[in-house]
């Protein structure tokens, strides 16, 4: 009895690590853009390249801009262009392959911050697409889309891609 239970283990152990490992939030790419002296110039455009496997999952594209607590207004203004290859499984990839203009509100009429807090930074979200992707490198530049030509107390921008979790 105690063999057989031994085997059984052994054989129902791996399959469930590997369910939970599926389970799990692995994004399929995560990149980081840090600003030199928190400073994000109008004229510097963060590039992110993102390989897609061409698969029947849709995928999350989050964008987080990191704010010091010292950024003096209540929102940002970001184009974000899309470059990629379009393909017969998706006829409305095309539709994402733009400059879209996007806004990130930042902090509420009061001055209270919407993003998460910790210390003297602020992470402020933007869940910019959810779908599927054909197979290839699409590219995602970032603009900031503020007529002033400097923005101060900004630290960093990140992209995460993810499976969507329905």
């Amino acid at each position: 009895m105690r063999k057989k239970f031994n085997i059984h283990i052994l054989f129902t152990l791996p399959i469930l690590l590997l369910i939970l490992y599926a389970c799990g939030d692995n994004p399929l790419f995560m990149k980081t853009h840090k600003f030199q002296k928190n400073q994000w110039k109008q004229s510097e455009k963060p590039i992110f390249k993102v390989n897609f496997p061409g698969d029947t999952i849709t995928y999350d594209i989050l964008f987080t801009l990191r704010s010091t607590i010292d950024y003096s207004y209540n929102n940002i203004w970001l184009y974000i262009n899309t470059r990629g290859p379009e393909c017969k499984e998706c006829p409305t990839i095309g539709s994402i392959l733009r400059r879209a203009p996007v806004e990130i509100k930042m902090a509420k009429p009061n001055g209270e911050w919407i993003g998460n807090k910790s210390g003297t930074y602020v992470d402020h979200k933007l869940k910019f697409r959810q779908r599927r992707f054909c197979k290839g490198e699409y590219t995602f530049e970032v603009e900031q889309g503020v007529t002033i030509g400097t923005l101060d107390e900004l630290s960093d921008l990140t992209i995460e891609v993810k499976p969507t979790v329905w």
